[in-house]
């Protein structure tokens, strides 16, 4: 277990230094994610002292009942394909589960689909594909060590029109980590989830990534304006050579001067001058279609050209089949009533 201040710093060092810098494995994220009554919990495994593995596991009690659930989003992350490693880590999670009274770990690391000898692995230390998602599964990933003009050039034409549009029509952007691009954000996501019916987190979630992030430069908001006027806003992570799109909102006012075009075009170049290597546009469908609750986002992202990854997805390895299963279906009533009341039906946007 990471339980020193050195520990968690040779972590998120280590982290930061893999392929896919996995934020949401990091200290910070684990943090963050306090707000929502998870726990995080980390375990490394260690060679000669160095770190070659390891998990960060958020614990969250069920409620009513004396048991947990254990989530590793992004996670674990090591070698999928050395056994023994992966049996080690394993064993090392089983033991804490049986202390926090945990039914299930759900995992869902960014491994790419096709990855055939880390799925058998998995398969058959006893984890289980689940459709139900935590995470989005697809995404695409926009290469920033290009030159700046091979970038753009690589965009559909249609959005190289609308980011020189956007200029003509009088947009610009500014980058900000206050309270108040917090507030601007807040209330144009309000407006958002009003017009077009999903569900958000309370203002006090976003106000913690600044504070917790904002001065290790692991958070950015980007706002674009008009005459003053904000249309539209992004929540930018970072984190090792690489950064992500998660949250973004945009106004219905001023829509024909393109602002979301250049709030992304402006968080490339911001990025790419940062020495950053991978813009993760976040969240599309792995089977888009146009009755697809996200197929208005992807034709957006896809109109960046970034790469399309596919991820194995949500595998869950259950410690307690009668609690997991009494589990799994208290959340999906209770998912499928909240959502019929808020948004006025059942729907699921990470559904493939």
């Amino acid at each position: 277990m990471a339980k020193t201040k050195e520990e968690q710093e040779q972590w998120n060092n280590f982290l930061a230094n893999t392929k896919l810098c996995p934020l949401a494995q990091s200290v910070d994220w684990g943090e963050f994610k306090k707000i929502s009554n998870w726990k995080p919990l980390i375990i490394l495994l260690k060679k000669n002292n160095k770190i070659i593995g390891g998990v960060q596991i958020l614990k969250r009690k069920i409620p009513f009942l004396a048991k947990s659930i254990f989530y590793a989003p992004r996670g674990p992350v090591l070698d999928f394909h050395n056994k023994e490693l992966l049996a080690v880590l394993i064993d090392k999670t089983k033991e804490l589960a049986q202390k926090h009274k945990a039914i299930v770990l759900k995992i869902d690391p960014e491994i790419e689909e096709d990855d055939k000898i880390t799925k058998e692995n998995l398969e058959n230390f006893g984890f289980k594909f689940r459709k139900k998602q935590i995470q989005p599964r697809a995404t695409f990933f926009v290469d920033l060590t290009r030159e700046l003009d091979d970038i753009l050039m690589s965009f559909k034409s249609k959005h190289r029109y609308n980011i020189r549009l956007s200029g003509r029509k009088g947009i610009e952007v500014k980058m900000m980590t206050d309270k108040e691009g917090v507030e601007i954000f807040y209330n144009i996501l309000q407006e958002t989830a009003s017009r077009d019916s999903f569900i958000i987190h309370s203002k006090r979630y976003y106000e913690r990534i600044i504070n917790l992030m904002s001065d290790k430069d692991m958070i950015k908001i980007f706002v674009a304006f008009y005459k003053n006027k904000p249309l539209a806003a992004v929540y930018i992570f970072c984190f090792g050579d690489k950064i992500w799109y998660m949250y973004g909102a945009s106004s219905s006012e001023h829509r024909n001067r393109m602002p979301n075009h250049a709030i992304h075009w402006e968080v490339i170049k911001w990025a790419k001058a940062q020495g950053y290597k991978i813009y993760d546009l976040w969240g599309i469908p792995v089977k888009p279609k146009p009755e697809h609750p996200l197929f208005g986002v992807y034709r957006f992202k896809k109109g960046f050209k970034g790469e399309k990854k596919v991820f194995i997805g949500m595998h869950d390895l259950v410690f307690n089949v009668f609690w997991y299963k009494f589990f799994n279906k208290s959340v999906k009533t209770y998912t499928n009533i909240r959502s019929l009341l808020k948004k006025g039906k059942i729907s699921d946007s990470l559904e493939e």
